[in-house]
């Protein structure tokens, strides 16, 4: 019999708020176990596409359309039986060039075999227009009988097909239709192209740095995508008359926007398997509603799975008026672990930017902090991706020569992955009062007790303690 899968929602935070706060953060930590693998003699459970840029630029260096043609054999091999998959080839326009119909294929024997042969047919030659790749995407996927359904994209340049906000436009109308993960591989590509497909449809981005390694990051895609049994979650969200919804982001495994498909306070995050996920809540509040000194509801989170059947507690979010400065200025440890994951994103993409017009001093200067900021928060993808940009000698950031785009690529990509968070989420209590002078932050001026080493507000950090802050 097949296991059922469990479902477990945290909440952590600092519930104590200053009279002068108007803000409540708390993370938000999901995890599913014993997802499973769906009944392999059932009806098809997930569908799978291989969206396979192939404009003219693919044919350049040669190594590029052949590292795609046996990067899509590798996924084709790796798909399991019963899967609904297939092949479309994308330039100015997309077609789908395996199965012959616009039904999808069922994985087995034949249909692998037929699909690779296709596949090795695959030429360069034409334009880049990803808002018509997405769109016949979600024509085949709506054509499928399943929940699940995945496309991995890949692409060598920029959307310079399409017609101003065609991809705005074909990505509102995918939105919650499908998941897709997006690659760019080669120099000549626009990340921010992939990570805004990223960002909307629920995947991931990144840039394939060794064409070599296309066919193994195409297999672990699929594979991925396999392993997600569960259709969807929903986070369900309540306020109180004096609080509102200020922003709902994803921070782990990548940071993503999530507010604006948050609608009447739920938000759906996708398809699951065994995995952990983070979010970062944040509540605007009118503290001059709350009674000092007791507890007051600010909100709850629900997790829902299916039609509308809760799978967790109702968790509260609960707010704290003290004119204690030692209680209201500590950081809940999760909640400044992901403040500090935003600005090492920040960070990243200055760095990049300040590079691309030629200012190296302030490159340099922005990936000091993020080196830093990378270093505190163990962040060690981050840390190798920098690797291929600087050099790092006694605390000194140098900025290596020969830099390609795709290692700046890869940074600004990047700079979304999340350090991963501890096993068990913390709740963090308020120490006791401490002597001295608060400390003030020098960004936003918020108070924090003498021996804080970030600010409560926005995350930056202090000097040692007895220098100025």
């Amino acid at each position: 019999m097949p296991e059922t899968p469990s479902f477990t929602l945290r909440l952590s935070q600092n519930k104590y708020l200053a009279p002068s706060d108007d803000r409540m953060d708390a993370v938000l930590t999901v995890r599913v176990g014993d997802a499973g693998a769906p009944v392999a003699d059932g009806a098809p459970q997930s569908a799978e596409l291989l969206l396979v840029d192939c404009s003219s630029s693919m044919d350049w260096p040669p190594t590029k359309i052949e590292a795609a043609r046996h990067a899509c054999r590798v996924a084709v091999d790796s798909l399991r039986d019963g899967v609904l998959f297939g092949v479309v080839q994308c330039t100015a326009h997309a077609e789908l060039v395996y199965p012959a119909t616009p039904q999808l294929a069922i994985a087995g024997a034949r249909t692998r075999q037929e699909a690779k042969a296709a596949v090795s047919g695959l030429i360069a030659g034409g334009g880049t227009a990803m808002s018509q790749w997405l769109e016949l995407a979600r024509e085949l996927f709506d054509r499928c009988p399943v929940e699940i359904r995945h496309a991995v994209l890949l692409t060598d340049g920029k959307n310079e097909s399409d017609r101003s906000g065609a991809l705005e436009a074909a990505l509102d109308r995918c939105q919650g239709a499908f998941a897709c993960d997006a690659r760019g591989i080669g120099d000549d590509w626009d990340p921010r192209d992939l990570r805004r497909i990223a960002s909307v449809l629920r995947g991931s981005a990144d840039a394939v740095l060794e064409d070599a390694e296309l066919a193994g990051d195409f297999r672990r895609l699929v594979e991925q995508a396999m392993g997600r049994t569960v259709p969807d979650l929903r986070l369900r969200l309540t306020t109180m008359p004096y609080t509102r919804l200020w922003f709902v982001k994803q921070v782990f495994p990548t940071e993503v926007d999530l507010t604006a498909q948050c609608r009447a306070l739920e938000l759906p995050t996708g398809a699951w398997g065994d995995e952990q996920r983070e979010y970062h809540l944040c509540l605007e509040v009118d503290a001059a509603e709350l009674t000092r000194y007791e507890d007051r509801l600010l909100g709850t989170v629900t997790l829902l799975e299916g039609a509308d059947t809760a799978v967790s507690d109702r968790l509260p979010v609960v707010g704290y008026l003290t004119d204690d400065l030692a209680l209201s200025s500590v950081p809940d440890e999760n909640v400044a672990r992901i403040t500090g994951q935003s600005e090492l994103g920040r960070a990243l993409r200055a760095g990049w930017d300040a590079f691309e017009r030629g200012d190296r001093a302030e490159a340099a200067r922005e990936w000091s902090t993020a080196h830093r900021l990378a270093t505190g928060l163990g962040n060690a993808e981050i840390l190798k991706r920098l690797g291929r940009l600087v050099d790092v000698h006694d605390g000194t950031v140098a900025i290596k020569d020969g830099i390609r785009p795709r290692d700046g690529f890869s940074i600004v990509i990047g700079s979304a992955i999340s350090a991963l968070p501890p096993a068990e989420p913390v709740v963090t209590r308020a120490p006791l009062a401490e002597g001295g002078p608060p400390r003030e932050c020098v960004l936003c001026g918020h108070k924090a007790r003498p021996t804080a080493t970030r600010c409560g507000r926005c995350g930056e950090p202090f000097g040692p303690a007895g220098a100025p802050s």
